[in-house]
């Protein structure tokens, strides 16, 4: 029986996050600046960062694909899944930047790198609980055209 294209089972669901975690992984750690200032100075670290910035976000919404099709195999509502996972990847990330422009307050900025790991944690039980959760059955439905 073929397997709709808009469900993910468990190996599949690894096959995708995996990846898609070990690229965001790679992306937080390396160290980018100082290699792009040696090369060709302020203008190579803009597009450098911008092209990160710009990776990272390819990988979120692809993770964010991979986790609706998986609720939706589990049963759930598959709009929970991606929605938890970019608010907190992307919405606590502008939450943050935002109230310290707003406010003119720099010491906020201190607080970035908890918001990463409160993020971070908060992603990675959700698509441990999305791994881990087994799927339901595809329901068979019958078309009566000639009913």
């Amino acid at each position: 029986m073929k397997k709709s294209p808009k469900r993910l089972d468990r190996p599949s669901f690894w096959k995708w996050a995996i990846p898609l975690v070990l690229g965001l992984v790679v992306l937080s750690i390396l160290p980018l600046h100082s290699a792009a200032l040696s090369v060709g100075g302020l203008n190579a670290v803009v597009i450098v960062r911008l092209t990160v910035t710009l990776v990272r976000l390819v990988l979120l919404v692809l993770l964010a694909i991979a986790l609706a099709r998986r609720f939706r195999d589990i049963g759930w509502p598959a709009w929970i899944g991606p929605t938890i996972l970019l608010v907190t990847m992307l919405g606590l990330q502008f939450l943050v930047i935002g109230y310290a422009t707003a406010t003119l307050d720099e010491d906020i900025l201190e607080w970035a790198p908890t918001e990463r790991w409160i993020s971070a944690s908060v992603s990675l039980v959700l698509l441990i609980v999305a791994g881990f959760v087994p799927g339901k059955p595809a329901s068979i439905e019958v078309a009566h055209v000639f009913d």
